[in-house]
């Protein structure tokens, strides 16, 4: 007898081919038939009129602390996530010497926006190597898998110390060796690969570029070759498109010196890179010529993709966490409070009548910026009727009364958006349909107090697909599954395919939908963030065992940690 058969369902196995009728047999951890399985089964799922995919593959995340304390790995699980990759970013955990834990955690705070008390009250840091940190992670209990990359601000400040944040000291041999054991010591236990991170956006919290940010092409190629020797493992790269530029320009030549400096690393090590794609609406071009310089690139033998977040990058604010205002006391004495004493000052009169004493200026920029989300629907999309000038010019108000208004009426609930990244969706999906594009840049785990982009498989599912049927159904599936899984080198996942691992979805397609994000206060020492839940999985399987049945988490921990 098989342990559990799902039944009658329409299988999208991950490859891109058309969906198919079939049973999926499981036995253990791995699926051992695909096709008509009239055999017994000790549990058996009926998927009549539901979609069956491979478990979704999340390969930009920044949970290495999370799954310290929140072994389920929420938000990510409730959107058929099965596999995700930490490390992003140039950011990881080690290798780190004794004395500088706070340094890194720091490091994740500034760069990634979760609380570094979270991160010091939860980590044993019985760790000094990539290796054992591995092996930490491993014994921790997991809802899901877990793979990871090293970073290079780690890497290079466990070799340099604080002579790796200035940006003209380049490493010493000696310093080089210690960088290239490291990632070699990485490789050898298991890791994805290294990543790194050259945006000027990541900064420590004295407001410095991380390590590795302006590392030269020979440190890089270095590091990719002691990569490339293990025969395996990607080189992640965050870049800094646009930033570098003098302006005003068209031209962009600093990106594209950053496209060929990407290709060169591959070249010269043999190591594939994956680049993050951001667009801008301040830089309205500018992917269509990195697009087009990366053609160039690969015309001549170099092998790099892009990863893209497929939305608009959302940053939500409302009562329940912060406003950009900063310029009135009344605002700061309102979320001086805890958040149930909030929503009894907004009842108010007195109080409503001081939230609405700001400067003109800061009034006609919220006007401009925010768009209302919510509180009903889950609304992504940018529409005019929704940003809050017009909102207020219909109701003759000003922007500020606006938002007082609707927190009064909603007691709370609603909530406000603006965006940092992919402002423009027409440019979104130029990013989207390159033929290469990986999904993904959900940054899962990071930006607590201001983000929840993890539920990228479900708004790729419901919007990509069903709404403006960019991809076919078969092709979404393949990108949130096996073509992560073959660019990040994550063996036996990806595919419905006997002898893979049974990470496995059961969805309703019809019913399938994101809810409304929610500020929870559950980090450790009682921290904020975003969290997002979704309606439409019937069941996910991690490792052949149900992790999520009917939208809500059985409690299973059937993750492991994965060692290519």
């Amino acid at each position: 007898m098989y342990d559990l058969v799902i039944r009658n369902g329409t299988v999208i196995d991950g490859t891109g081919t058309p969906g198919f009728k079939a049973d999926i047999a499981i036995s253990g951890e791995h699926i051992t038939g695909v096709g008509d399985v009239p055999d017994a089964a000790y549990q058996t799922i009926d998927a009549t009129d539901r979609l069956v995919t491979p478990g979704f593959i999340d390969t930009h995340t920044h949970m290495d602390a999370q799954f310290m304390w929140d072994p389920l790995g929420t938000p990510t699980c409730w959107h058929g996530i099965t596999t995700l990759v930490l490390g992003s970013c140039g950011v990881s955990f080690a290798p780190v010497k004794q004395a500088d834990h706070m340094v890194l955690a720091k490091v994740l705070e500034s760069v990634e926006g979760i609380p570094a008390e979270s991160i010091m009250s939860s980590l044993r840091w019985n760790w000094e190597t990539f290796g054992e940190y591995y092996d930490a992670l491993d014994a921790c209990p997991k809802g899901m898998n877990v793979c990871g990359m090293i970073g290079h601000a780690a890497t290079r400040y466990h070799a340099m110390g604080e002579e790796s944040l200035k940006r003209d000291r380049n490493p010493t041999p000696d310093e080089m060796k210690v960088m290239q054991a490291s990632v070699d010591e990485a490789m050898e236990a298991g890791a994805l690969g290294f990543s790194t991170s050259r945006t000027l956006t990541h900064k420590t919290s004295e407001g410095i570029p991380i390590p590795g940010t302006f590392a030269h092409l020979d440190e890089l190629v270095a590091l990719a070759q002691a990569i490339e020797r293990h025969n395996k493992g990607i080189f992640q790269w965050a870049p800094g498109f646009g930033e570098y530029e003098d302006y005003p320009t068209t031209e962009y030549p600093e990106t594209r010196k950053e496209i060929h400096r990407i290709a060169e690393v591959n070249r010269q090590s043999g190591c594939p890179v994956i680049f993050s794609a951001f667009t801008h609406e301040a830089v309205p071009t500018i992917q269509t010529l990195y697009l087009g310089w990366l053609d160039e690139e690969r015309a001549a033998g170099a092998q790099a993709r892009p990863m893209v977040s497929s939305r608009v990058n959302t940053v939500m604010v409302g009562l329940c966490n912060w406003m950009p205002i900063r310029d009135a006391s009344a605002w700061r004495e309102l979320y001086s409070l805890p958040y149930p004493e909030r929503l009894t000052a907004i009842q108010d009169e007195k109080t409503q009548a001081r939230l609405l004493d700001i400067p003109a200026e800061s009034d006609e920029r919220l006007g401009k910026i925010l768009y209302r989300f919510g509180p009903a629907e889950c609304e992504y999309v940018r529409k005019p009727e929704n940003l809050l000038c017009n909102i207020a010019d219909e109701n003759n108000e000003r922007p500020i009364e606006t938002i007082v208004r609707l927190f009064y009426e909603t007691g709370g609930r609603q909530l406000f958006a603006f965006a940092t990244n992919n402002h423009n969706l027409a440019h979104v999906e130029e990013v989207v349909r390159y033929r290469d594009t990986l999904l993904g840049l959900g940054d899962a785990g990071a930006h607590v107090n201001a983000i929840c982009d993890a539920s990228l498989s479900t708004h790729a599912l419901t919007f990509w697909h069903s709404e403006r049927q960019v991809f076919s159904l078969e092709e979404t599936v393949r990108r949130l599954t096996s073509d992560g899984a073959e660019a990040f080198g994550i063996p036996e996942r990806g595919l419905l395919k006997p002898g893979y691992y049974a990470d496995v979805n059961v969805i309703d397609a019809e019913n399938l939908r994101m809810e409304i994000p929610e500020f929870v206060y559950d980090l450790p020492v009682g921290a904020g963030r975003w969290t997002q839940r979704a309606q439409g999985y019937d069941y996910t399987l991690v490792n052949g065992k149900v992790v999520v049945e009917n939208d809500n988490h059985t409690g299973r921990l059937a993750g492991k940690l994965i060692r290519i």
